[in-house]
């Protein structure tokens, strides 16, 4: 990935996306910002603990990074996908404040100018784009929504509503909480066997724990990307971040890691206006 130094923030660029003229994206470390202790730092999250104008303030900064506003849906750890279109005259207050109220874990569009936008800690962000017909995605793939197959529903959806087809997609994966830090319990593994797709791709390592005891870890980066090549992605067209959100946390927020301390690192992609 290709790191930018932008004002008052540093962010990740994935290589094969930062070619492409009409697409703005990013994902954003907890470098910068505004934030206080414990969530120093660029925390775009105002649910976890942290002063909400601190992260407001944060926001702002990834707006003006990408020279977008940016949009949400409500995040359930689902599976659910929503489109997101402007309708006519509807401002983009507006449009946030309807957006609110859908619950999903993707959002998908075609509209230019505007920034899909999540925060993230732990959970994959998984960005799609539509070189051919210019049309944006991104899912937020925990272990829920991976469990769930989102990457490959949301493929799916976005060939459904606007025509696209797998092997011309883009997509980036991660950073994302990964097997040397996750340890899950039997239900996580037999929640994803519920899931033909999210089973045969699901990465699980069986190790001893600090104590020798047996247990079981997920690896939710590998898991994710594993799926989106099972929906056709072409493994040229798939870049995966290199970092475990456990072990980076200088770089990025980890609800794992402190749980009482949990940031969100922002991820933005949306098409030029």
């Amino acid at each position: 990935m290709i790191e930018r130094q932008g004002d008052e923030c540093v962010y990740l660029l994935y290589e094969h996306l930062s070619g492409e003229a009409d697409l703005r994206h990013g994902v954003f470390t907890r470098k910068g910002g505004h934030s206080a202790p414990p969530f120093n730092g660029l925390n775009v999250a105002a649910t976890t603990g942290d002063d909400p104008a601190s992260a407001r303030r944060n926001q702002a900064v990834v707006a003006r990074a990408m020279g977008l506003p940016l949009i949400s849906a409500h995040i359930v750890h689902g599976n659910e996908v929503c489109v997101v279109e402007r309708a006519a005259d509807e401002s983009i207050e507006q449009m946030r404040a309807r957006l609110r109220h859908i619950s999903a874990d993707a959002m998908m569009t075609a509209e230019p100018g505007l920034g899909l936008f999540w925060g993230f800690g732990d959970c994959a962000p998984i960005l799609l784009y539509d070189p051919r017909l210019r049309v944006v995605a991104l899912a937020h793939g925990g272990w829920r929504g991976a469990a769930g197959a989102i990457g490959p529903r949301t493929i799916s959806a976005m060939s459904e509503r606007f025509g696209s087809r797998p092997e011309e997609l883009l997509a980036g994966v991660g950073p994302a909480i990964q097997a040397c830090c996750y340890r899950v319990n039997e239900q996580v593994r037999a929640t994803f066997a519920a899931n033909p797709l999210a089973a045969e791709s699901a990465v699980f390592e069986q190790r001893a724990d600090a104590e020798g005891q047996p247990a079981l870890y997920l690896d939710v980066t590998a898991s994710n990307a594993r799926q989106l090549l099972a929906a056709g992605v072409r493994p040229e067209r798939l870049e995966v971040a290199p970092w475990c959100t456990g072990c980076a946390e200088d770089l990025f927020y980890s609800h794992r890691m402190r749980v009482h301390a949990d940031g969100r690192f922002g991820v933005v992609i949306g098409l030029a206006a």
